[in-house]
């Protein structure tokens, strides 16, 4: 409260950036609770529950909902028109001063004299009308909800138009718009107000002929009812979030009155006694899980027909399913999730099979015929190496952010300090005696360079080294498109570990394998890693564990699908390096390169 009091007894100063570099406007008010403030809600409490509480005991027979400092009232006019003049009375005494001339009273046209009457026996002069907008939803007759909604889905309409446009520059920007921004706005409306499926057709129409086509790169009539269907789901089902409007409003609208039953009972009933949040919130969490299960009830039973007959559709779908981290992420520079036209169209296309745009006919390393398949695996020019450089040096990057930049070491060699060992116990044995014939000098083991990707000192335990290994595989080639992508990951991190995890406990050193498939899904024990990472980050950063998984999950993914379009449209064309030739340090002054023989 002290805070509180302090923060408001001074002129309180607003900000606005006119120009970017150009000094802000200060702009003084003392009127309201300043826009953007923490406290605003807890403000509002404080300040306006005490006239709220005398005006329901002074007038019990109108129904009287707040929303912040928006008040209203429910019943017959005479009730209505007394609350208007206590607020305007007794509202100044708490900092509330209404202005019945920005009020609306809605009632049918029959009823309209009798509210008249009322108000201007108390002096009021207030708007009249048969439907108003209010929080966001609408209150009147059918036909102003009709005309309302009209307006409303015009605008959304536009919008959706407007973002087609941007989608074939910025495919990620204008998906990333429409999921987290404009979608919301319209299912806010079908949570508030009831029977609005119909209205949404012009808004469905122009989503599936305009938005999804500039988004995929695919013509409207590719679009069928189980496509768009399946583009509806959530990324965690094979889709892309991109709801029907016409299919979810009688759904998110009974969510929304199941969430509000306590509420609501609480406000009509007489005898509901005093409000409880925190059987509201219950209330609310309880309607909100229901809502998703079944959701995700009908979105599964919808994956089992569509693919009951088609194992690869299944498999395609399962996989889809598990490969998504990287779609529901909002695009930033500084946090490295932004993707180029090309990397978030070319994975999307991947992930629906299509073929990529314009892909070549002809793989210009080997001269293969270029088929997807057939650019994520020849290895050919280098590309499929600098796919794996590119993952690796993401992980490290995130493990010097968690820990330190000096704990952290690019490759790392394995059998080093084992080989050594190895030659000082083979220096050390004893030589047989000269009367055995048969006796041969010992040999020395050879040095092997093989080496990991990373080591992080203190990952798993403190003062213990772990090193890991990437290794990205291709999931849907031809040997192994009739096996499940876990399996194929589980394999290839066993043969990692049974390779390396031994010489590596020998050297009291940990061993990780991080095995992804080119769709971006984490084997378990990348998964694991990717736990203990956002581990370190939430403590060192101070943010929920939750959080830093999701990040860390989703820098990986988009590591591993950034190099797709690079391995489809980059060169493998081998090009003579151009190395000096410099044999000590006298020799600087020679300087050539292998050109110049």
């Amino acid at each position: 409260s002290r805070f509180a009091f302090n923060r408001y007894r001074h002129w309180v100063w607003c900000l606005v950036q006119s120009e970017p570099g150009e000094p802000a406007i200060v702009i003084h008010s003392k009127e309201g609770i300043t826009q953007g403030d923490c406290l605003a809600m807890s403000l509002y409490g404080v300040a306006l529950m005490p006239l709220a509480s005398k005006m329901r005991e002074a007038i019990p027979e109108a129904l009287q909902p707040w929303y912040c400092d928006d008040a209203g009232a429910a019943g017959k006019a005479l009730p209505n028109a007394r609350c208007l003049d206590f607020l305007v009375k007794f509202g100044p005494t708490y900092g509330y001063f209404p202005e019945p001339g920005k009020s609306h009273y809605i009632c049918k046209a029959e009823d309209e004299p009798t509210a008249r009457q009322a108000f201007e026996g108390f002096g009021l002069e207030i708007n009249y009308s048969r439907g108003q907008r209010y929080l966001g939803g609408f209150i009147g007759s059918a036909r102003k909800k009709e005309e309302w909604l009209g307006d409303m889905v015009g605008k959304w309409v536009g919008a959706v138009k407007a973002l087609s446009v941007v989608a074939v520059r910025y495919p990620q920007t204008a998906y990333a718009g429409f999921t987290f921004s404009l979608q919301n706005e319209w299912q806010y409306v079908q949570r508030v107000v009831a029977d609005t499926g119909p209205f949404f057709q012009p808004l469905e129409k122009e989503i599936r002929t305009s938005f999804l086509p500039a988004l995929l790169g695919i013509p409207p009539t590719a679009i069928d009812g189980d496509y768009r269907q399946l583009l509806t789901h959530g990324v965690k089902q094979g889709g892309l979030a991109i709801r029907n409007p016409v299919d979810t409003a009688q759904r998110i609208h009974s969510t929304s009155l199941a969430a509000t039953r306590y509420l609501t009972e609480s406000l009509v009933r007489e005898d509901a006694g005093a409000f409880d949040l925190g059987v509201h919130r219950k209330c609310a969490k309880e309607a909100g899980q229901d809502a998703r299960e079944f959701r995700l009830i009908d979105e599964q039973r919808f994956l089992d027909v569509r693919g009951r007959d088609n194992p690869s559709v299944a498999r395609r779908d399962k996989r889809n399913s598990a490969a998504g981290a990287w779609l529901s992420v909002f695009p930033n520079r500084l946090n490295g999730t932004d993707l180029s036209a090309d990397e978030w169209r070319d994975n999307v296309r991947l992930r629906y099979n299509h073929s990529p745009l314009d892909m070549p006919a002809a793989c210009d390393g080997c001269g293969a015929k270029m088929t997807v398949e057939h650019a994520l695996s020849c290895k050919v020019g280098g590309l499929v190496h600098i796919r794996h450089d590119d993952v690796a040096d993401e992980w490290r990057h995130l493990c010097g952010t968690a820990l330190s930049p000096s704990q952290v070491e690019r490759e790392p060699p394995i059998f080093r300090c084992v080989s050594h060992r190895a030659r000082v116990a083979a220096g050390n044995t004893t030589p047989p005696p000269p009367s055995t014939p048969t006796a041969t000098p010992p040999t020395l083991p050879t040095t092997t360079e093989e080496r990991g990707d990373a080591s992080c000192h203190g990952f798993w335990k403190r003062g213990r080294t772990c090193i890991f290994d990437m290794r990205i595989t291709d999931t849907d080639t031809k040997s192994y498109r009739k096996r499940d992508f876990g399996k194929v990951l589980l394999q290839h991190e066993k043969e990692k570990k049974d390779k390396y995890l031994r010489t590596c406990l020998e050297l009291r050193k940990d061993f990780t394998p991080m095995v992804y498939s080119v769709d971006g899904i984490a084997g378990r024990e990348a998964q694991n890693a990717e736990k203990r990472l956002a581990t370190h980050l939430a403590s060192k950063w101070n943010r929920g564990y939750s959080q830093m998984v999701y990040y860390v999950r989703v820098r990986m993914a988009i590591a591993v699908v950034r190099a797709n379009s690079l391995l489809i449209r980059g060169s493998r064309e081998r090009q003579q390096p151009r190395r000096p030739l410099i044999p000590d340090g006298a020799a600087l002054g020679d300087w050539r390169t292998w050109r110049d023989n």
